[in-house]
């Protein structure tokens, strides 16, 4: 599954400059007779931030392909490249030369919307539209690009190349079909680019992946830890994502080298691959991808595959796979099944509905699948619990039984029909009598404003489904864990809109409550009675770094200043940097010599009881504040398959975490001991540190102080003027 790229920055288009409109911003017309402008081109040449450039249909297409020679601004607004109301103007490459029909290189705050994109022709490395460099608020919506042909002959391409990311990044309502992306991507988004919505888009009929997040390519980027990261793929729909060399294994939708992304509500069918979790680079980790309420059905080899292809590639960590629905994929009958897990490790596939082919075969792990855990998900195969085939690390199951004693895993998992619509034609909705209803892990956090496949709110009842879609509440039928349902999602009407009735504590705020947090425990700001508990009662704000948590208008929130009890040491010293690459980016707090600290006072980070957060506390005119939020060391946990945490005899405990996940952390050492002997050491470094914003506020100390969960509390004060200060570093040290 390897993909060479063949990518090459071309000349800066020579564009005639206009000279700045003072101004309000001004609608310029484009139109084959009575317009401002005859060509595209030349009116993206006149335009200033704040303009739209509206182009109207004519009788033939508009022969150009065309680049934005500025920018808009935050304050004055975009400069967007629009299809006149109700109209569909065709951009087409016929004959015309250059590589990329819109270029979009070094440019923020501009939109393209409404167009049909056509016809760009035997292109080596070109696009229907190309973004480029670094930029901010660039967004793509509601166009049509097709015929776009040749060799690496892409729809959408954003390549992050520069230092500086891409940010919010909008792809959205596009349909990319007819192209010859091979052996890149239909729609790609590749290198530094942080912050990213590709939602609503429709893929298909395209030779290789349908749409991709990379990092670790250096021939895009050349710091491989500036990877595409912080985004969402949503509501996408892919067919026919299929690759024309190499035996066939482009995936409808694809993370490869990526970071924390969610992939959810997605459909994929008739390509290679369903959705893939891979890295393909040696040494690249891709990590924090969420995989969520996606519908992956009829697709060739697979359904849902995660981990590198093979043992000198990257890997795949610290991610989830989740209440999807996967039916009749490996369809040609290759031997990958539903699930395919590579070279991965530390993973959680959970609360999944996973149909089989007349085959039998659910599950397929050759080699490289450690430490991932697999639990609360629905198995079926048409051949009933005792033909169902699982392979785990090349052992092969028969038999759902078979399987969970000889892996030890899917305990609380189930063999049974989930009873879904009509799965052959995509609607795999569940019936009312389905038994993937409220059978999903009871730990579940489902992450805000997430939904099922339908848009519905993700849990519905005690539990959320297993798979794709969510039994809703309103829809008239009482499922199980629904007190009522009465087909609206009025409240107050005696069911309310989250199928409980009308009382306080229902987790609804009705008539004559001021408050109602889903239960009658007090103390949490929201009183028994659904009143705001007295301002200024006690609360937790659940922020390690604040004091005198304290209710106020049925809100806990506390005060960001040091803790007054902190253990001292007789020596101390912090290193903050803020690199040029974040790769770079390091925060070293060492406090030795310290006060006599007891064992007990460390708490049990090991089982997981005990969590700590480093706080950084700045001054000004004597007034702290936090100088970003806590730096997070949560307890237990795995590290790349073992415990996070160890103890260190009977002295103390320490974490390590290659990984440095989360807030960079790579390690933390506690040391109990009498007087002088105590010792903490914390190191955190790389992209997922990001370090507050220097130069730190002085007036008249920087405190450091690293706080547990049990009330523990190690700090130093350092009095100005700090070792050196500047926008790249803060250096001090005790004494």
């Amino acid at each position: 599954m390897t993909k060479s790229r063949i990518f090459r920055l071309l000349p800066c288009l020579l564009l005639a400059v206009a000279a700045p409109r003072p101004g309000r911003a001004a609608v310029l017309t484009v139109a084959p007779s009575g317009g401002d402008f005859a060509t595209i081109q030349a009116a993206l040449d006149a335009a200033v931030a704040g303009d739209t450039v509206r182009v109207h249909e004519g009788p033939s297409p508009y022969f150009e392909k065309v680049a934005f020679p500025r920018s808009g601004s935050a304050g004055v607004g975009f400069i967007s490249l629009e299809a006149a109301p109700g109209e569909r103007p065709v951009l087409d490459g016929t004959g015309v030369p250059g590589s990329d029909m819109v270029r979009v290189e070094g440019r923020s705050w501009v939109r393209i919307q409404g167009f049909e994109i056509r016809n760009n022709l035997g292109v080596n490395d070109g696009s229907g539209v190309r973004i480029l460099g670094a930029g901010s608020h660039v967004e793509v919506r509601d166009n049509e690009i097709h015929e776009i042909r040749g060799q690496h002959a892409m729809g959408i391409t954003v390549y992050g190349t520069e230092p500086t990311p891409i940010s919010d990044l909008v792809i959205d309502g596009n349909e990319i079909h007819d192209c010859d992306p091979a052996t890149s991507e239909a729609l790609t988004l590749n290198g530094n680019i942080d912050g990213f919505a590709v939602t609503n888009n429709v893929v298909r009929d395209v030779d290789n992946i349908g749409i991709d997040f990379i990092g670790g390519e250096t021939d895009i980027q050349p710091d491989p830890a500036k990877v595409v990261r912080n985004g969402v793929c949503r509501g996408n729909r892919v067919e026919r994502a299929r690759s024309s060399y190499g035996g066939g294994f482009a995936a409808g939708i694809y993370v490869d080298g990526g970071r924390d992304i969610a992939l959810e509500n997605n459909v994929v069918t008739e390509s290679d691959l369903g959705i893939e979790i891979g890295a393909e680079n040696a040494g690249q980790v891709t990590s924090g991808i969420v995989v969520r309420s996606n519908v992956v059905y009829r697709n060739d080899k697979a359904g849902i595959v995660f981990g590198g292809y093979a043992a000198g590639t990257g890997r795949v960590r610290d991610s989830e796979i989740r209440n999807n629905t996967t039916f009749e994929n490996d369809t040609l009958g290759e031997g990958f099944g539903e699930l395919w897990i590579q070279y991965a490790e530390d993973n959680v596939v959970r609360n999944n509905v996973f149909v089989a082919t007349g085959a039998n075969l659910l599950l397929a792990s050759y080699a490289g699948n450690a430490g991932n855990l697999l639990d609360h998900n629905v198995w079926y195969a048409p051949g009933g619990p005792a033909a169902a085939t699982f392979v785990w690390n090349g052992a092969v199951s028969t038999g759902f039984a078979a399987y969970q004693g000889a892996t030890g895993q899917d305990v609380a998992s189930q063999f049974a029909d989930p009873l879904l619509a009509a799965p052959g034609t995509g609607d795999v909705h569940l019936s009312p009598s389905s038994p993937a209803i409220n059978v999903g892990d009871p730990a579940t956090v489902v992450a805000p404003g997430e939904t099922d496949l339908d848009g519905a709110p993700r849990l519905s009842g005690p539990r959320v489904d297993a798979g794709a879609d969510e039994i809703t509440c309103g829809d008239g039928v009482q499922n199980p864990g629904e007190e009522c349902d009465d087909a609206n999602a009025i409240d107050g009407d005696g069911c309310d809109s989250n199928c409980t009735f009308t009382a306080c504590g229902n987790g609804v705020r009705t008539a004559g409550e001021q408050c109602d947090d889903g239960n009658l425990t007090p103390g949490d700001c929201c009183a028994p009675t659904c009143q705001y508990e007295a301002p200024g009662s006690a609360c937790d704000d659940a922020n390690l770094c604040t004091n005198l948590d304290a209710c106020a208008s049925g809100t806990c929130a506390g005060v960001a200043t040091p803790a007054t009890a902190c253990h001292a040491a007789e020596r101390t010293s912090i290193v903050l940097r803020d690199q040029g690459l974040d790769a770079r980016d390091q925060l070293v707090w060492r406090w030795t010599r310290g006060d006599a600290v007891a064992l007990a006072e460390l708490g049990d980070p090991v089982s997981g009881a005990t969590s700590y957060a480093l706080c950084v506390y700045q001054t000004t005119a004597g007034t702290p504040s936090l100088a970003r939020p806590p730096i997070v060391v949560p307890g237990g946990g795995t590290c790349r398959g073992k415990p996070c945490w160890k103890t260190l005899g009977t002295s103390g405990v320490k974490r390590s975490d290659r990984d440095r996940r989360p807030d960079g952390v790579e390690s933390l050492l506690l040391r109990a001991g009498p007087a002088g002997k105590s010792t903490v050491v914390l190191v955190a470094r790389g992209a997922g540190l990001e370090p507050p914003a220097l130069p730190l506020a002085q007036d008249r100390a920087v405190t450091i102080q690293l706080r547990s969960s049990d009330g523990a509390c190690f700090g130093t004060e350092y009095a100005a003027p700090p070792r050196a200060s500047d926008g790249a570093q803060f250096r001090d040290q005790t004494p």
